[in-house]
């Protein structure tokens, strides 16, 4: 079984290169991210939508994603229902004879 970014669940393999080159860069020069800060700001002030969207994301978290199950109360979707929906899925149900019948997405594309 894979995660949602294509790693096998458990793997301890959690390198993030550019993410490390990044802190090198900005912890060689400090004043680096008050510049981009700055401008990120600036971008907010003339109104562009991505730039506040941004902010607003950095400040107060990203807004949870709404699933729109109307069709099940929450209380009937089983725990394999509800993990697929955590992890980012929507589960679907087949009516099969008065049997309904979960049918999971595809899992991710597996790159190795």
């Amino acid at each position: 079984m894979e995660d949602v970014t294509g790693r096998p669940i458990g793997s301890t393999n959690r390198e993030k290169p550019f993410n490390g080159a990044l802190l090198i860069e900005l912890r060689s020069n400090p004043l680096a991210l008050r510049r981009i800060a700055a401008k990120l700001v600036e971008r907010a002030e003339e109104g562009d939508l991505a730039a506040i969207r941004e902010i607003a994301d950095r400040l107060d978290g990203k807004p949870a994603q709404v699933i729109d199950r109307r069709d099940l109360p929450i209380t009937e979707l089983t725990d394999a229902e509800l993990l697929i929906i955590a992890a980012g899925g929507l589960p679907e149900r087949k009516e099969d004879e008065g049997t309904k019948v979960l049918l999971l997405p595809p899992g991710p594309k597996s790159t190795g």
